[in-house]
């Protein structure tokens, strides 16, 4: 369905170009403000609050066939007496560490900024595969407003803790206030059995032409991954003009002047680069795709099909021939027909005087 994307002059007018889409949370420390067992796996739950790792840190990974279901790593954390079990107490505890290092003054209350140090280290650390740190602050601005949950600009210990316990509930299905290996390896296979047949509907979508808004933005981030020639997770308007395609040379043949389509690449490097830093990063991809799927989705379903799509390049190709249209030089004027020359009488009778100045037939100009 990519093959629709693709404008009149070139490819990549329409695509807002870029990397994966991480799905994850800016960091994977606390706190876990959506429940493993209702809509995030367990799986995907933090490591260790204190120092998170990558996007997998503590993931439990997909059992082989007939092994027992894998707990996730923070249980093993907590149980370090090997009970089998974690307590409420033990589990608020543990979720709340990195509550209590962000909290710099001590004062049990969580500002803006201080909540920001999630997205450094030691909380949140580079690597392949990680966002880049002002995405990550980014994320994580975005995640302190969900926890400020009463808007008075202030994550307080009672939010943070309450979300916690929200989590908690959704391991203690019995509620005896405590989560056994058993009730935890349930919601593990549950959660496990649900990532399967979402899979699954994400494939049947495909087949039938249809795309969703996280695969939408997946697709535009690899394009920009593969205009990133140099791996800063960023791309360059030197990077960026490659999309204007070769200068000359036989793969040049039938395209519109190449200075004309370098023009056209770089109103829309303009367009993407929204903080006018001369570069355009993953937040400002990820942003102009939302904003371009939002566009498409005509219907509003939520995703896109491929009537969609036409749709889409139609209005594109509009786009582009009216910006060619700005960019080409005015053409001058015809220039007046040459007035025919008059005839010559034949006979005696006198002939018709020649112009005074010039002589005929020598260029203007000249004597």
């Amino acid at each position: 369905m990519n093959r629709l994307l693709r404008p009149i002059l070139f490819a990549a007018v329409v695509f807002t170009a870029p990397a994966v889409a991480q799905q994850t949370p800016p960091t994977q420390g606390w706190p876990q403000n959506k429940p493993p067992a209702q809509s995030a796996p367990p799986a995907q739950t933090p490591a260790k609050p204190a120092v998170p790792a990558g996007p997998q840190a503590g993931a439990a990974a997909a059992p082989a066939p007939n092994a027992p279901v894998p707990l996730p790593v923070w249980f093993h954390e907590i149980d370090t007496a090997k009970k089998g079990e974690v307590t409420r107490a033990d589990f608020v505890k543990y979720r709340m560490r990195t509550f209590e290092q962000l909290d710099a003054n001590k004062d049990n209350k969580l500002t803006v900024d201080e909540f920001l140090k999630v997205a450094e280290p030691p909380f949140s650390s580079d690597g392949p595969g990680i966002p880049p740190v002002e995405e990550r602050r980014n994320r994580a601005r975005a995640e302190f407003n969900n926890l400020d949950t009463n808007r008075d600009g202030l994550i307080e210990r009672a939010e943070a803790e309450a979300l916690v316990h929200a989590e908690f509930n959704q391991y203690d299905t019995d509620r005896d206030n405590k989560v056994t290996e058993p009730e935890l390896r349930l919601i593990v296979q549950r959660s496990l059995q649900r990532e399967a047949v979402d899979r699954q509907q994400a494939e049947a979508r495909r087949r039938q032409g249809m795309m969703a808004i996280s695969e939408f933005i997946d697709m535009q981030l690899r394009s920009a991954d593969q205009l990133d020639k140099n791996g800063d997770g960023k791309v360059s308007q030197q990077e960026y003009a490659a999309l204007a395609g070769p200068a000359d040379g036989p793969q040049a043949q039938g395209l519109p002047p190449f200075e004309l389509r370098r023009k056209i690449a770089m109103a829309k490097f303009a367009e993407l680069d929204t903080n006018k830093d001369g570069q355009i990063d993953r937040v400002e991809w990820t942003a102009h795709a939302v904003s371009q799927f939002m566009q498409i989705d005509l219907n509003k379903d939520r995703f896109l099909n491929e009537e969609e799509f036409k749709k889409a390049q139609e209005v594109e190709t509009a786009k582009v021939r009216a910006l060619v249209q700005t960019l080409m030089p005015a053409q001058a004027g015809p220039r007046p027909a040459p007035a025919p020359a008059q005839p010559r009488p034949a006979g005696p009778g006198p002939q018709p005087q020649q112009p005074q100045g010039l002589a005929p037939g020598l260029p203007q100009g000249t004597r």
